[in-house]
């Protein structure tokens, strides 16, 4: 079956190892005929060390202000009728293309195919629960997607405008969700890639949610917000209203008790409602320090975002 034409894009900061490998696993494909371009748009201004191939171009952007600016500059330099978006930290499964693009033709509105998420030999706890956490709900359609292997149809990609480059992050669920407005995005199980910068530690959980949450209230701003995604937006509002009662509570046992048990409550649900899915192979005591770790960086960062989006409310 002939495939159309696809342009890569991975937009680029550091570790260009990783990228090194995600350039080689798109070189792999099993339909790498029906790859038009590569194109990696990086803020570094030194050369990347990548092999020379006729289908690969570099973009040096050091003054590109997000990652959306950096995809959507990709974009620009190609022209086949679908665009693979990918992180510079993936690694694809030789299938890749094929089994996204057959899907993708599939269905005429069919818009977006994105694969799941599959650990590395060395994953830890840490990268294996997030991989169980990427691929919740495999094989159907999803209101939307991280940006880490998007293969999506360029007529979609330009009807919504591109990336939203007023968010440094969540800007792939701001994109996919406008998405989901013209057509279908599916998640399938049928091919995987490998997310080589996956967190594998919770310290690097808790750092990397901070900066992940910091622009979830920004990105609520001209989209609808899918059902399932409130929990995550007002969570951090539950917790911080909990710690407040905590602090309060001093010489009040029964405050003291309110507070906890609204701390506490969020991881405890969480934990619980994983821990009991058949895909599930970790302990219940890790799963709770795992989400006590999660929603305290989601309640950092949504306080960093609120100040955020106070000072551009105050400044228009």
């Amino acid at each position: 079956m002939s495939m159309d034409a696809v342009d890569f894009v991975i937009p680029h900061m550091g570790r260009p190892e990783m990228l090194r490998s995600t350039v080689r696993s798109i070189l792999a494909q099993t339909r790498v005929e029906a790859i038009a371009s590569i194109t990696v748009v990086t803020k570094n201004e030194t050369e990347l060390p990548l092999c020379i191939h006729k289908k690969l171009r570099i973009i040096h952007a050091p003054e590109a202000t997000s990652i959306s600016e950096q995809r959507n500059r990709g974009v620009s330099s190609g022209q086949g009728p679908l665009i693979a978006f990918l992180d510079a930290d993936i690694e694809l499964a030789e299938d890749w293309l094929e089994v996204c693009g057959n899907l993708l033709a599939e269905k005429t509105g069919r818009v977006l195919v994105s694969a799941m998420q599959a650990h590395s030999l060395q994953a830890g706890r840490v990268e294996r629960l997030r991989t169980v956490l990427s691929n919740v709900n495999l094989d159907q359609p999803v209101q939307f997607l991280p940006g880490r292997n998007l293969l999506v149809k360029r007529s979609a990609h330009e009807q919504v405008g591109g990336f939203p480059e007023h968010l440094q992050t969540c800007e792939d669920y701001f994109y996919t969700e406008k998405l989901s407005q013209l057509g279908e995005l599916y998640y399938t199980s049928r091919t995987h890639y490998i997310h080589l910068g996956e967190d594998r530690s919770l310290g690097k959980t808790f750092t990397k949610e901070i900066w992940r949450s910091e622009y979830n209230l920004l990105s609520l701003t001209g989209r609808i917000v899918p059902l399932r995604e409130w929990p995550s937006i007002l969570l951090p509002f539950w917790m911080l209203a909990g710690f407040a009662i905590l602090l309060a509570g001093f010489g009040s046992k029964s405050l003291l008790i309110i507070g906890l048990v609204m701390v506490i409550l969020p991881p405890s649900l969480y934990s619980l409602r994983l821990y009991l899915k058949p895909k599930n192979d970790q302990s219940l005591p890790f799963l709770l320090l795992f989400y006590t770790v999660y929603f305290l960086a989601r309640t950092v960062g949504t306080m960093k975002g609120t100040r955020l989006l106070l000072t551009r409310k105050l400044t228009e």
